[in-house]
């Protein structure tokens, strides 16, 4: 769905207000849907709606993927720099054709530990504030600004609110009652340092 309002609305004028209205679009529908199909399985059979949010809730946990990469990335590593840049590049967006062994260690469990926090930590968050609903927007959001809210000649304005949508989603960080959460992630990432 969003490559598809991308290609479609990624030209001509107004790029801001045409990325926008998708996202809002989105976030809102994917919201919904959930909320609706959540409250009709209830009704129906309340055991059903409990395995079924079950089911999405696990789905919506992307741990073990990118766990399965960073190890690759270190069994590559073993083999050569070479083969661990390579490997790494899959997983991270900058260069590491100039990346010595252990800077390519510390980007793979960086990536670990960023993605710790917007793949299980913050969908968890969203889970238990506003249930499957929440955690299916909180994804929708955070998978439109990974598509769309890179700051290039292409997406600059196009992406650029859905990138400030996950900045303000993500808002939880800065939140006193909640930086217990945050602190424990910064603290893993600086120890990776």
């Amino acid at each position: 769905l969003i490559s598809f309002g991308e290609k479609r609305l990624n030209k001509g004028k107004y790029l801001f207000a045409k990325g926008a209205i998708m996202t809002l679009i989105l976030v809102t529908s994917i919201y919904l849907a959930t909320k609706l199909f959540i409250n009709i399985t209830t009704n129906y059979n309340y055991i059903f709606n409990l395995l079924l949010t079950a089911i999405i809730a696990f789905y919506c946990l992307s741990a073990r993927t990118l766990r399965h990469e960073v190890r690759q990335v270190f069994e590559a590593l073993e083999q050569s720099t070479n083969a661990g840049r390579k490997q790494l590049s899959r997983i991270v967006g900058r260069d590491t054709a100039t990346l010595e062994p252990q800077q390519i260690r510390s980007a793979a469990l960086e990536t670990l530990a960023e993605n710790l926090s917007d793949g299980v930590i913050a969908p968890l968050f969203w889970f238990a504030l506003l249930g499957v609903p929440g955690m299916l927007a909180y994804k929708m959001i955070n998978t439109l600004d990974s598509m769309i809210g890179y700051k290039n000649d292409r997406y600059f304005y196009f992406g650029k609110f859905a990138a400030r949508l996950d900045e303000v989603w993500r808002g939880w960080r800065r939140n006193p009652k909640l930086q217990p959460l945050y602190g424990a992630r910064q603290f893993y990432r600086a120890a990776l340092r």
